[in-house]
């Protein structure tokens, strides 16, 4: 006995009748492609608002130093935006026992900036034992603020805390 053996065109299914249509397929590749797209230009209009935003023109307004065309101006800008930090105390957090600095800025610029002061913490023998930041934003000129910086590990004994760099921007 034989068995018969029944072959089906590619593409048919045995459900479908003789006035069956396909379905359209969904343009799933194209949405991916267009929504990549959209994203792509999202990031590049968020770049250029940001810069637009934060007023990176290359001036200095009085509160920014210039572009530099050597690294001794960058120097001299770094000490003179230093001059405008002064640690007023230095130590470990009760708590914590983290390093903590208090700062206080002033702004001897012409106009409100934005700072950030970068602080080394140190123990007894020298060697820097953590970092912390203190931030300031839209501090008017001849204005002072007082503000803290943290190390993030608990520290033993006696420490230094010593202001390593110092940011100055335009304030917007």
């Amino acid at each position: 006995m034989t068995q018969s053996s029944h072959t089906q065109p590619p593409g048919s299914h045995p459900s479908q009748g003789p006035g069956w249509v396909q379905p359209p397929k969904k343009p799933g590749a194209g949405k991916i492609l267009g929504f990549g797209i959209v994203a792509i230009l999202v990031v590049i209009a968020g770049s250029v608002a940001f810069a637009l935003h934060t007023g990176d023109d290359g001036k200095s307004g009085g509160n920014a130093p210039a572009a530099s065309t050597s690294p001794t101006q960058d120097a001299i800008a770094q000490e003179q935006f230093k001059a405008d930090v002064k640690v007023t105390s230095c130590g470990l957090a009760d708590f914590t026992k983290s390093p903590d600095a208090e700062v206080t800025i002033t702004n001897r610029g012409k106009g409100a900036a934005d700072y950030q002061v970068r602080v080394d913490f140190s123990d007894a023998s020298g060697t820097r034992i953590a970092q912390g930041v203190a931030t300031t934003t839209g501090l008017a000129a001849g204005e002072s603020a007082e503000e803290s910086a943290q190390g993030s590990e608990p520290a033993v004994g006696e420490i230094t805390c010593k202001v390593v760099e110092v940011g100055r921007t335009p304030a917007n």
